[in-house]
Parts: C-alpha cells; structure tokens; sequence
C-alpha cells in the first residue's frame, strides 16, 4: 500500500513539473496581422488638402504594406522589428517614398508615416487602430 502512494505521488509531481510550464505559457503575439487603421494628416499635410481615412494596414511575412497604398504603386516593404516597434519604407516610383515608425501593443496599433513625395513636399500622417477581425472562410454551397 505504502508502496503504491509513493508511486502515486511520484506520478502527480511528474505530471506537474511537465504540465506547469506549458499551461503557464501565453500565446505570443505577434505583430503580423491585418490592422483597421484610422489615418490622419497633420496640420501641415491638412493644410494641403489630405483628409483622413480609414485603411488596413497589412503585416505578413515580414512585408508591411498599406491596402490604399496600392493605388498609388506602393508595394509591400520589409519591416524591422525591435521589441514592440516597427519600422519600414515603403516605395512608389511615381509618388515618393513612406518611413513608417509604428508601436504595437497586444490587439491595439499607433504610429506615425512621413511621405516624402517625388517634389520634395513632405507631408507626416499619424495613424491608430487594432487588429481586424478574422474573417472566417465561407462555404461552397454544392
């Protein structure tokens, strides 16, 4: 009997050492995602003529790229990332250059762009936003 409790006990500290680390493990996040970003120009930029907007910005592979920015030729950049802040440039070989800087906490986004455009007129945006719901693949109806 003695020697079965042992047993026992031996067995439940075994399956505790192995099991603590891995329920204690949070999910890591990361900053690849979709992103619902709400863009607004400084008082610089507004004073000529750029309005706010609303876009997603897309993090994936290690590639930053603007969904609007398309519009204008800006491709998907590599970013860097160091801790919690990203950084990038993106390129359209009609419109200029875009320097992000952007800190990403948990499911929320914050940073700033500076658009260097073709004339050297620099226009600097700051945009906010979270993470974009995961849109669930739709059935094919048969």
């Amino acid at each position: 009997m003695k020697g079965r409790f042992v047993t026992l006990v031996a067995v439940l500290l075994a399956l505790l050492t192995t099991a603590t680390p891995l329920l204690a493990k949070k999910k890591t996040l990361r900053p690849e995602d979709n992103w619902n970003v709400k863009i607004t120009p400084d008082a610089g930029a507004a004073a000529r003529g750029e309005k706010a907007s609303s876009d997603t910005l897309i993090l994936k592979e290690g590639f930053l790229r603007l969904r609007g920015g398309v519009e204008q030729g800006f491709g998907a950049a590599p970013y860097k990332l160091e801790g919690n802040v990203i950084t990038a440039q993106t390129r359209s070989s009609s419109e200029g250059k875009i320097d992000w800087t952007t800190n990403w906490t948990g499911d929320t986004i914050a940073g700033r762009m500076v658009w260097t455009k073709k004339d050297g007129a620099v226009l600097t945006y700051t945009f906010s936003g979270t993470r974009a719901p995961v849109e669930k693949a739709k059935k094919k109806k048969s």
